[in-house]
């Protein structure tokens, strides 16, 4: 998707999100419930932006 910010035009980049939710079933005092398993985002591990110019990696 192309983007555009005060006259300049960039990429937009794309994160991958789980499609499925992990749940654990728990009990506590006799009652059953769900929780969530956290689970971790892939991101490209480095970037180059541009700040008023001045280029830099992220």
């Amino acid at each position: 998707m192309l983007l555009s910010y005060r006259g300049f035009n960039y990429q937009a980049s794309t994160a991958l999100l789980p499609k499925k939710q992990d749940f654990t079933t728990a009990k506590y005092r006799g009652v059953s419930y769900e929780i969530v398993k956290h689970t971790t985002i892939k991101t490209p591990s480095k970037s180059q932006l541009k700040y008023r110019g001045v280029t830099y990696i992220d």
